[in-house]
């Protein structure tokens, strides 16, 4: 057919059928579809073939396409797929349900509450996106979408570019939505034709800003030759001048995100981003004087780089605990040593005080060669291998990702990490060569207690992998015994390619959003493809379906059988694989509701690992369920010792005080998290559950209401809000809320025990527990907590609920 012709329902390009025309733009129009290959919607996108006719352009359009696709941020919509087919050019995006900016605007200012969380996710995004040297040139209201739940995301990252002809085309400079931008939120240089970088964006970035904070776009005019003379020439009208309650400072700041010269503007998406967060905590008053939420400052040195301090996609904030084990829990056991040259500092070590390490992600010598799933993968692997060792603590993986910063100071993450020693090291790639380079550090007064240098052959990594790891568990001076001995120089797999592929697994799973469990999936499926019995890629599927399980990606009866079947998989090819212990406990519990065989898995996995963090946390979430608070805080407590700047392990200590009913602790824990990160959303939805209970609705609500722009479309934070609403008698608000959570659970699953919390408020206990059967016959995951959570209060006296306990298993 001809492209550009709309298509029909049931028409395929590719593995991708139609289902319906969702809109046209200027490049093409845009379906939703589903991958046959992974029963997944997206939203597709159809190249006009006019755009992109000749071979040389389409060539660099999939070329740097696939550049872009490469881009992971919770607030940019996710490229999976780009391709051809049959001559018909493809995108396969991320299929986000919400309103674009530029209706939510509609001509009139945003309260600055939302103008500031809008634009500090789109300030994110973009930003992680210039570090990566890439630029969208495109940016506009209508290029931003805001889901139900308040999350931005920016879309069609670089088209505007890709879709230039390699000379430029200044014809096209007066064409709205034509190849070079939008003429209203052009940069200057655009306009003239000259050449771009990151500042383009800044400036089209303070257009879509101003549009927000006065419902006017500066330079638009009748006509966009109007438009263009109006850019160039014309200074814009500052919004001091527009809006009355606008602080000075921000008039300031779009007049320099504005300039005309590129020179005068911010110089890096950063710095702009730092400044509106200062306006932020200026501009927008706390919900409650009387109890403020935490200060926006928090405490400098336990935040993340800003980089990654984003609003974290954390969908189904109950859920969040069943999966907090899975993040990156090792890749230990794939190596086999054979010495490289080694050097030496000429001193003994003197390293008896070493009782703890952190081994910060590896560098590379070369910026432009950069591989971060190998630099993480070669830090997971030292990690993995060194926790099970006895005597030494060695913070996990989601601790030290954040140290990936080619400046980062080893020594001030080691003191950030609470650590007495610190391993940093750095990769050199030349052709099927590989040099790596590491030094031990002591902390405290930055002694250098070991250094190494290794080169093999790409194809022998794991002879590297291996000799490391022996190396710095003798600097350490740990006395190994046969069975650690053993440990160190067993592996699971000799195919590189197979290898390479689970790193890539890891590293997807590691971002905590829906398409990274996705193309985990994919790439450890691609790894088990190669070798089929390599025990740590079936314990990655585990691992994956268990958080599309956890995080209301999909619903539990159809991921949580297919994570126990890799699992055991897992198992039968290595019986002592402890992150597929884990990952079957997991299943056993949430889904089989098998509380002694998750009891039993646990504990194994722990005797295996004792350093794990990550299985101590979840380990203490199963036995706060059964109600034994005192073994379960013991168990939280000795996963933050191992990873002291965990949100999530800090933030996990309340959860277990709250399900012992201990409130006002709880409500301390929970405080305490949003000193050390004030945009972390599961911390305000936690805050808001304690206050709850406290029957201090007022401060619930806006902490709900906080935590909901922060946790993308996550369906626990409006419950939670509904329920707060109806305890506090203002019903209306609640059944609106709760309406709405009902009619998404129609495209998106949320957990029915959730929406039977909120009748239960209500009142309305037949509604209540027809939804708890629904929750029961769909295993859902929250019915583990009948017993300790405060949510099911109002339905205990009830003969049904004790009968719902007997078949979960939680009495005799």
């Amino acid at each position: 057919m001809n492209a550009d012709e709309i298509w029909a329902p049931g028409e395929t390009v590719g593995p991708f059928q139609i289902h319906r025309h969702l809109g046209s733009g200027g490049v093409g129009d845009v379906y939703l579809a589903e991958d046959s290959r992974l029963g997944r919607r997206v939203a597709l996108k159809l190249l006009h073939r006019r755009l992109t006719g000749d071979h040389r352009s389409r060539q660099r359009f999939l070329l740097e396409a696939r550049l872009a696709a490469a881009l992971d941020h919770a607030n940019i919509c996710t490229i999976h797929e780009v391709g051809e087919e049959s001559g018909q050019l493809f995108i396969a995006m991320q299929f986000i349900e919400g309103e674009m900016l530029r209706d939510r605007i509609a001509g009139r200012p945003l309260e600055w509450s939302e103008l500031f969380s809008i634009v500090l996710q789109v300030a994110a995004g973009l930003s992680t996106a210039h570090e990566r040297g890439i630029i969208h040139r495109d940016i506009k209201s209508n290029n931003i979408m805001v889901t139900p739940r308040g999350q931005a995301k920016l879309l069609d990252f670089g088209l505007a570019r890709l879709l230039i002809p390699a000379e430029g085309a200044s014809a096209d400079l007066t064409r709205t939505g034509g190849l070079l931008g939008t003429p209203a939120y052009m940069s200057p240089e655009q306009a003239r034709g000259e050449p771009t970088d990151h500042r383009t964006d800044i400036f089209s970035f303070g257009v879509v800003l101003y549009e927000m904070a006065t419902g006017r776009i500066p330079f638009r005019r009748e006509t966009a030759a109007d438009t263009i003379h109006a850019l160039l020439q014309t200074p814009h009208t500052p919004v001091i001048q527009l809006r009355e309650d606008a602080p000075p400072a921000f008039s300031e700041l779009l007049d320099r995100a504005l300039a005309k010269r590129t020179g005068d503007r911010y110089q890096s998406l950063a710095e702009m981003a730092a400044r509106l967060r200062d306006l932020e905590s200026q501009t927008v008053a706390p919900a409650n004087p009387a109890r403020t939420l935490p200060a926006a400052e928090g405490h400098p040195t336990l935040l993340d780089p800003p980089a990654q301090r984003q609003p974290r996609r954390r969908v189904g904030r109950r859920r969040a605990i069943i999966t907090g084990t899975l993040l990156l829990l090792g890749l230990a056991g794939l190596l086999v040593f054979r010495p490289g040259p080694v050097s030496a500092p000429g001193q003994p070590p003197a390293t008896t005080s070493i009782r703890s390490i952190a081994i910060l992600p590896f560098k590379p010598l070369v910026e432009k060669d950069r591989d971060e799933s190998l630099e993480l993968g070669m830090a997971d692997t030292l990690i993995s291998r060194l926790s099970y060792l006895d005597g030494i603590d060695v913070r996990p993986l989601t601790a030290v990702r954040r140290y990936a910063d080619l400046e980062q100071d080893a020594l001030a993450a080691g003191r950030e990490q609470r650590v007495d020693a610190v391993l940093e090291g750095q990769i050199q790639k030349s052709l099927d060569k590989l040099r790596v380079t590491v030094r031990l550090l002591r902390v405290g007064d930055g002694r250098q207690l070991w250094a190494g240098r290794f080169d093999e052959e790409f194809s022998d990594i794991f002879v590297i992998q291996d000799s490391l790891s022996q190396k710095v568990a003798e600097a350490l001076a740990v006395e190994l015994n046969d069975a650690e001995r053993e440990f160190l120089s067993r592996r699971q797999t000799n195919n590189v390619e197979a290898y390479q592929l689970y790193l890539l697994g890891r590293f997807h799973l590691g971002r905590n959003v829906d398409d990274g469990f996705w193309k985990a999936l994919d790439h450890f499926q691609q790894a088990l493809a190669r070798e089929p019995d390599f025990a740590k890629a079936h314990a990655g599927v585990a691992d994956a379906y268990n958080f599309l399980c956890g995080f209301n990606v999909i619903p539990p009866r159809e991921g949580f059988p297919k994570a126990r079947e890799a699992a055991r998989t897992a198992l039968r090819i290595d019986p002592n694989l402890a992150e597929a212990h884990v990952a079957l406990a997991t299943v056993q519990l949430f889904h089989d509701w098998d509380w002694a065989a998750a009891e039993a898995a646990f504990e194994r996995a722990l005797l295996l690992n004792p350093g794990d963090s990550d299985a101590h946390r979840r380990y203490g979430f199963s036995l706060a369920a059964l109600g034994r608070f005192d073994e379960a805080l013991a168990e939280s407590q000795r996963a933050l010792e191992l990873d002291p700047l965990s949100l999530d392990k800090t933030v996990g200590i309340g959860e277990v005080l709250y399900l012992a009913r201990r409130f006002d602790e709880a409500e301390a824990q929970y405080r305490k998290t949003l000193q050390m990160d004030p945009h972390f959303g599961f911390g305000y939805w936690a805050l808001g559950r304690a206050l709850t209970e406290q029957g201090r609705h007022d401060e619930a609500i806006a902490a709900f209401t906080r935590a909901m722009p922060l946790s993308g479309s996550s369906p626990d934070e409006p419950a939670e809000l509904a329920r707060a609403y109806a305890l506090s008698g203002r019903r209306e608000e609640a059944r609106e809320t709760l309406d709405g959570l009902i009619r998404l659970s129609d495209t998106q699953y949320v957990a029915p025990a959730v929406i039977a919390s909120v009748f239960a408020a209500l009142g309305d206990r037949e509604e209540a527990f027809r939804w708890l059967e629904t929750a029961y016959a769909e295993r859902d995951s929250l019915l583990v907590f009948l017993q300790v959570d405060p949510m099911f209060d109002p339905l205990r006296s009830d003969p049904r609920f004790t009968r719902l306990e007997e078949r979960v298993g939680l009495r005799d």
